[in-house]
């Protein structure tokens, strides 16, 4: 019998050194006793003050000592499991358990039948999540758009309620201040019956950040705070670019986003200690050239592999982002730069790894993208699952079995395995070409379109019944009436 093995089924990635990693977290520390953050919330400058905090009411600046980050570090949650709409415990945050969604706040879309970049359209949020419901590598959604054709200050709500017609996986939303915030609440409590048992079993994660540089609004404070309340699951993800609103040298800008993440964890664990946290950032490279957020090139995917390092570190479940271009369309710029960031969420083990099938700068929405990127997350999977090495795998009675000269295509063995054990793309070509000229010679394209185009018309389905669209309705009329704007 063999003893004392060691062995790597799948890989071992690491972007950082502990020692590194203490540098990060000490300097970060330093940046909150030294420079602190600002925060626009008389609530929340009390709460840090009573907890330890040095507060300046005036200037609104907090220095907080490392004493307090340690604890709120210490009080979070390492793992954080999340339900679907229907209840069904389907996302476990915990440390190198990677799940891939869609992000939040795309201006425009690409029509998928005229290819025109216009403004995004509740059609098109309707839209993505009937896609990601069936892109089966996409294991939560987002409204990936803003649409320009409803009340802006509804927004939060009606595109929840379009996500969860179309769309039976967990959502990531945003929340423009904190009545909206409670609205959508209200409405998953509706779905999951009632607040504690949401809480005990979230359907709706947060997204919400502080402003970079070191400054925090009243209304992300006040969303962190209602989230600690209510533990709904929550990032507090800055979003510095480096050379911008952030150092330019990336482990400056890393300390720099570091801080205004741990100083939101602090504040959250004040409020309720032990509630949900998602650990993270969103980093982005200012290129010089055009002054854009490069949301595509190689510092991505490397900075947020150092941010999983870090949430190990912290022992914390992580933000990540992937699957995202600066090209305009899908071309070969963007299989290359969605395909590096994916196999980096996947190889540094982020947990939620959002904006995947972003185009343009993060700025265009593509139906056909996501389910590129959806081929894409399971090209990776295939990777990380790597490889068996038990009896069975090694094969050796089979070798000796066949023989010289023989063929293992006809063999039980064959296929017991071979559906685990080699990747089988939906729309990558594997055909010589004249199979594939004899098929209708359809290119990546073309395929794309045509599969987004077959899951849009579909005829039409509702993952809610009748009485739940009502209350959702009652609900936005409600915030509506509270801001005294038509619905």
């Amino acid at each position: 019998m063999y003893v004392n093995q060691t062995g790597n089924f799948t890989h071992d990635f690491k972007m950082c050194s502990y020692e590194q990693l203490t540098r990060l977290h000490n300097a970060s520390l330093e940046v909150l006793e030294r420079t602190g953050v600002k925060i626009y919330e008389e609530t929340a400058l009390k709460i840090l003050a009573e907890g330890g905090a040095y507060v300046d009411f005036d200037s609104k600046v907090v220095k907080i000592p490392a004493g307090m980050v340690k604890a709120a570090i210490q009080s979070a949650p390492s793992r954080i499991v999340i339900a679907n709409p229907q209840g069904k415990r389907s996302l476990f945050l915990e440390r190198n358990n990677v799940y891939f969604g869609t992000g939040t706040d795309l201006p425009t879309h690409m029509d998928p039948y005229t290819k025109e970049v216009r403004p995004t359209m509740l059609k098109d949020i309707e839209n993505i999540a009937k896609v990601v419901d069936k892109a089966d590598n996409f294991a939560y959604v987002s409204n990936q758009g803003l649409a320009q054709d409803i009340p802006q200050h509804l927004h939060d709500m009606i595109t929840l309620k379009t996500m969860r017609t179309y769309c039976s996986k967990p959502n990531l939303c945003t929340a423009t201040d904190k009545g909206n915030l409670m609205a959508l609440i209200d409405m998953c409590a509706e779905m999951a019956g009632g607040y504690e048992e949401l809480k005990r079993n979230p359907t709706l994660m947060l997204y919400n950040e502080p402003v970079s540089p070191l400054m925090n609004s009243e209304e992300a404070i006040q969303k962190l705070m209602l989230c600690a309340e209510y533990g709904i699951p929550t990032t507090y993800a800055s979003g510095g670019v480096s050379g911008g609103t952030s150092p330019v040298t990336l482990s400056g800008s890393i300390v720099c986003s570091n801080a205004e993440c741990l100083a939101g964890l602090v504040l959250h664990q004040l409020v309720k200690k032990g509630a949900p946290f998602i650990y993270g950032y969103i980093f982005g490279a200012m290129d010089m050239m055009t002054t854009m957020n490069v949301y595509g090139g190689p510092e991505l995917g490397m900075v947020h592999a150092v941010m999983a390092d870090l949430a190990k570190y912290y022992d914390l479940p992580v933000y990540g982002t992937s699957g995202c271009t600066d090209a305009l369309e899908v071309d070969a710029q963007a299989g290359t730069e969605a395909m590096y960031s994916i196999m980096c969420a996947a190889l540094s083990g982020e947990n939620l790894v959002h904006d995947n099938a972003y185009t343009g700068v993060g700025a265009i929405g593509n139906l056909s993208m996501i389910l590129l990127v959806d081929e894409q997350i399971s090209f990776a999977k295939r990777f990380v699952q790597g490889i068996n090495y038990d009896e069975d795998s090694l094969a050796i009675d089979l070798i000796d079995k066949v023989g010289y000269g023989g063929a293992y295509v006809s063999q039980k063995h064959t296929a017991k395995n071979f559906r685990n054990e080699v990747f089988y793309p939906k729309f990558f070509n594997r055909k010589q070409y004249l199979a594939w000229e004899s098929e209708g010679g359809l290119t990546l394209n073309e395929k794309l379109d045509n599969a987004v185009k077959s899951m849009i018309e579909e005829d039409e389905y509702s993952y809610i019944d009748e009485r739940t669209a009502k209350v959702f309705d009652e609900i936005i009329k409600d915030r509506a009436k509270e801001l005294a704007i038509e619905y």
